[in-house]
């Protein structure tokens, strides 16, 4: 029964996720294993543990295998379940100091999630599904690191004071002054061109998604309507380095409408594809390539034995990783761009020192999946956590404004070409989170040590 229970929690949890998105079911589906976990033994609690793990990757992260198969999907899942077992060393119903050896070792899943294996996939860490909840008065203070901590120490409470104290914890949060000021609007026009396909072949006809772009671009921005225009990844499906024409039009469109464009796409390089986001200003200008690329998407781990499992492995090139960040700059405005999935690397979110910042995407590849308004649920975070307003913009949706509460203050239905026109808010200054997020997991790691101490003295 208890095997089946933790099916169930997993289940449960997945529901704080979207397409559901019920935060609650987050609290619920920790504490529900976190009880199981107390009246197991240690055997028992690596079952519980792997099995929960497992039922909630599979159900977060179905849509990595809509288009490329089952394998890669399972694979990483079967993977990545072996780091729920973390708790179940440090749990049990004969140990003192339980909750918080929970709560505790749930950041160390959360931090294994993100690295390992490969960059890690941490796409499905439950830390990312409180934007909306009174949690997330903790994202600008510590982070999802916090909010793991919090979340799991919350369902594994089973006494009044201590459940008060967190919830304590959380509300004084929300009212400490942030070191994050602001300094004026910028209006930016975000521009939706959709695709003809979805999933992997949504390029086939070379320049068609280049085109709707900028049509829409030309049809539904005036002459210095807006102070910005950005285009998402892969707007430009051709190299526009090699292809004759193509940057000339962005440059001229650029030049007509008075109007800087930020595009995305991919150019050729020595070392391979690199994945790059260009401002023309009217003519290219600043070049950023993205760092942090995407496992089984941009380049493929263990090709040889991949190529052996999947037929679409061979489909899969190489892109070759930028090196540095880049703030862009347009006279005294600077903004920074995340490409995809950088969203989800930590590291990045406290380089984020920008007036705001844009995350440009193409969710063209997983089709009408859960993996949209999930990577939008990201940004939400990613914008409490740095006091940002995130202009977030995708080939066929969530095109959105992100105000810096987390809040989506704009945006327009998917698989649609749209423009999107508001204002956001330009700021200086850098979270608690960006300044001191990084040395929680570090502390929480230190924090179970001295458990494992404490613990070992007293059988003594």
């Amino acid at each position: 029964m208890q095997y089946f229970l933790s099916l169930i929690f997993g289940l449960i949890t997945a529901a704080a996720f979207e397409p559901v998105a019920f935060w609650p079911a987050a609290l619920i589906g920790l504490g529900g294993w976190y009880y199981l976990l107390v009246t197991a033994n240690l055997r028992s609690r690596i079952c519980i543990s792997y099995l929960y793990g497992l039922t909630l990757l599979l159900t977060v992260q179905h849509w990595t295998g809509i288009y490329v198969g089952n394998t890669p999907w399972i694979a990483l899942c079967i993977v990545q379940a072996i780091f729920f077992i973390v708790p179940a060393y440090f749990v049990s119903k004969k140990q003192r100091y339980n909750q918080i050896s929970f709560a505790t070792s749930y950041v160390l899943v959360e931090l294994l999630l993100r690295t390992v294996p490969f960059t890690g996939f941490g796409w499905s860490r439950i830390s990312f599904t409180q934007a909306d909840s009174p949690l997330s008065a903790l994202y600008p203070l510590g982070g999802v690191v916090l909010v793991a901590f919090i979340s799991a120490a919350l369902a594994a409470t089973r006494t009044l004071i201590t459940g008060l104290v967190l919830i304590s914890i959380t509300l004084l949060s929300s009212v400490l002054i942030s070191p994050v000021t602001d300094l004026g609007k910028v209006r930016i026009a975000l521009i939706q061109g959709g695709v003809t396909n979805l999933g992997l072949d949504f390029n086939s006809t070379p320049q068609e998604v280049f085109k709707r772009h900028l049509s829409q671009t030309a049809k539904s921005v005036t002459r210095k309507q807006v102070d910005l225009i950005v285009w998402p990844e892969n707007a430009v499906d051709i190299d526009i380095n090699t292809t004759p024409g193509i940057a000339s039009q962005v440059s001229d469109l650029s030049k007509f409408l008075q109007t800087p464009i930020l595009i995305g796409g991919v150019t050729r390089s020595l070392n391979g594809p690199q994945n790059q986001s260009i401002l023309f200003n009217p003519d290219k200008q600043q070049v950023y390539t993205k760092r942090y690329l995407t496992p089984f998407g941009e380049y493929l781990p263990l090709r040889d034995l991949s190529t052996k499992f999947s037929k679409y492995a061979d489909e899969i090139t190489d892109f070759s990783a930028g090196k540095n960040d880049l703030v862009f700059q347009i006279n005294d405005l600077k903004f920074q761009t995340q490409i995809c999935y950088e969203i989800i690397n930590d590291s990045f979110r406290d380089q984020v020192k920008s007036d705001f910042l844009i995350v440009q995407t193409n969710n063209a590849t997983f089709g009408d999946t859960a993996q949209l308004d999930q990577e939008l649920n990201i940004a939400k975070i990613r914008a409490l956590e740095t006091g940002r307003e995130v202009a977030y913009v995708s080939t066929t949706g969530v095109t959105s404004f992100i105000d810096n509460k987390g809040q989506i203050r704009n945006s327009v239905p998917k698989f649609i070409p749209a423009t999107l026109i508001d204002e956001v808010n330009i700021v200086e200054g850098q979270t608690y989170t960006q300044r001191y997020g990084k040395y929680l997991e570090g502390l929480s790691i230190i924090m179970l040590l001295v458990i494992l101490f404490v613990r070992r003295r007293v059988r003594r």
